[in-house]
């Protein structure tokens, strides 16, 4: 597995909002024909994937000293 010297990126987090939207949209127009709840459980969960990844990234960097 490759080694990343550096941090993340400060904007990792604020594209959560941004990419729930996005992906809220799409499914709701051409994917998977669900309704209000699909969207609403596709949007979540893509929402704080950056975050979440934000903060496995800023930990496993921190934890290597």
């Amino acid at each position: 597995m490759p080694e990343f010297r550096f941090g993340p990126p400060a904007w990792l987090p604020w594209l959560g909002p941004v990419l729930a939207a996005v992906v809220g949209a799409l499914i709701g127009e051409y994917g998977l024909g669900g309704g209000f709840w699909t969207v609403l459980a596709a949007a979540l969960v893509c929402g704080f994937a950056p975050i979440l990844g934000y903060r496995i990234w800023k930990w496993r960097h921190h934890r290597r000293g």
